[in-house]
């Protein structure tokens, strides 16, 4: 029996993965979020009978309370102590408290893997709406790098990000619905592509490709003829965007001499502060240098986890995703309800391309990071069931 605590709770979770990457409605989202924390209080101390099960993994919750408490410590070397304090309070607390929450929620529903499509189809309406802005946006002013679409989200790397994370999940929920929402999702994929195009964020395209090679190896036996069309569609439009056109621009244009530049800089500061960084923040690195303009961060995850944290929080953050992978590709390997095979790799497909665009780009702050570890949260109340039964 589901009760209305948990169906808020559910929906609190949904509207998020909806509103998340939308600009300039902070309080819908603070109100869907402050309706999640009291859904699951109301059940945890309401309903006894309905507590959520503790996560699958032991180790992986270690490691974010102490990677967590270790952003504390590293305030005593923090360029601006109160900024740190405040990122740590706010933003990196609201990253775990979503995955928690997701976790939480979806594994009430984990046997019945229609209520988990409920959670994440929200993305799927997101990314249309989205990517038809986003395609108008480019009609308006068809010249690329010039005009770097946005969508709703403001900056054309925050769609990037949003689109690297929302394409997995629409083609592999796609194959789990019904054949005409089916197809309804599989049309969605040429205008987030386009979209992605109209970034003009080369990281993204290779995160989509190793999207695209992750899904390949595990379901290339099962739906060959749909790569094989996705890939002819593809190099199709590459082709056309290609022939007497700005593509080539998009393409060699360069980016990296400032990148190189915040490189060298961010391995200074690492040098000079080696342990505890310089706080937790993405601005702690203009702070750092104040004077520089042309750079504000490492464009590179975790190089700025070493810069912010130093190299005790990059240890503990690289140790909670080598976990995160080893329990998505055994959950993967041995799961035999091809729904929910379907729904994990997904997951795993957009969590890799997320980490692959961060290692050229540093998008993980503010609501990309809530977003994937919502994700995850959402994958580890799939894995929770065979976890158990394998210990």
């Amino acid at each position: 029996m589901v009760s209305s605590s948990q169906r808020l709770g559910a929906l609190s979770i949904a509207g998020l993965f909806f509103i998340l990457p939308f600009s300039d409605i902070t309080t819908l989202k603070e109100i869907f979020l402050i309706t999640g924390i009291l859904s699951f209080l109301s059940i945890k101390f309401l309903h006894s009978d309905m507590k959520a099960a503790p996560s699958s993994n032991r180790q992986l919750n270690i490691l974010i309370i102490v990677y967590f408490i270790w952003g504390f410590i590293a305030l005593m070397s923090a360029i601006d102590p109160s900024y740190s304090f405040d990122e740590l309070a706010f933003k990196m607390s609201r990253q775990y408290l979503l995955y928690f929450l997701s976790f939480s929620f979806a594994s009430m529903f984990c046997a019945d893997i229609e209520k988990i499509k409920k959670l994440l189809l929200p993305v799927a309406l997101a990314t249309i709406i989205m990517s038809l802005y986003a395609c108008f946006q480019f009609y308006q002013s068809p010249v690329f790098m010039q005009n770097r679409v946005t969508g709703f989200t403001g900056a054309f790397y925050r769609l990037a990000v949003f689109l690297i994370l929302s394409v997995p999940l629409i083609l592999t929920l796609a194959y789990t619905t019904s054949s005409r929402l089916k197809w309804a999702l599989l049309m969605v994929l040429p205008f987030a592509f386009a979209a992605l195009v109209f970034t003009s964020v080369r990281a993204a395209w290779i995160a989509l490709f190793i999207e695209t090679v992750i899904l390949f190896f595990i379901f290339f036996k099962t739906y060959r003829k749909t790569f094989v069309l996705g890939i002819t569609a593809i190099s199709l439009i590459f082709i056309a965007l290609a022939y007497h056109s700005e593509y080539k621009n998009l393409v060699i244009h360069g980016t990296e001499r400032p990148r190189l530049k915040a490189f060298d800089l961010s391995l200074e500061i690492v040098r000079t502060h080696p342990l505890t960084g310089i706080g937790y923040g993405k601005k702690t690195f203009s702070k750092y240098y104040p004077d520089l303009y042309e750079v504000r961060h490492a464009h590179n995850l975790f190089v700025n986890t070493a810069v912010e944290l130093g190299s005790i929080g990059l240890i503990i953050f690289i140790s909670m995703l080598v976990i995160i992978a080893k329990d998505f590709i055994k959950a993967i390997k041995r799961e035999t309800v091809l729904d929910r095979r379907l729904i994990l790799s997904g997951i795993f497909a957009s969590l890799t391309g997320f980490l692959t665009l961060n290692l050229f780009d540093y998008m993980y702050h503010g609501w990309p990071g809530q977003m994937f570890w919502m994700l995850i949260g959402i994958g580890y109340a799939l894995i929770k069931p065979y976890a158990e039964t394998s210990n």
